[in-house]
This record gives C-alpha cells, structure tokens and sequence, in this order.
C-alpha cells in the first residue's frame, strides 16, 4: 500500500506534523524496508488491541 491510498483513505483525519514527516521517511524507503517497518507496526497495533479487550 502507497501513502497515496492511506491518504485518501484517510483523508478527513489530520496528522500531527511530526507524524507526517515519519510518513514520508517511510516512503523513502525501499520496498523491502517499508514491508519490515508495515510488519512491525502491524505487530503493535494488534498487541496494543488484544490488550484492551483483555482489560
């Protein structure tokens, strides 16, 4: 997935500036790079999700 189709779904929500400069080093990367970067995100966000319907 490109940031051209996050931001376009995503395009009511406003990013902080901080979060959009990540954004954009992340692009940067080569493809490889952006699926280990996407794979470790992935992994947080469905740890920090379990945990709060563990609550």
């Amino acid at each position: 997935m490109m940031l051209d189709d996050i931001a376009e779904k995503t395009s009511n929500m406003a990013f902080d500036r901080r979060t959009v400069e990540r954004f954009q080093d992340i692009e940067k990367l080569n493809e490889s790079e952006k699926e280990h970067v996407f794979a470790l995100l992935d992994a947080f966000l469905a740890k920090s999700k379990m945990q709060a319907i563990l609550k």
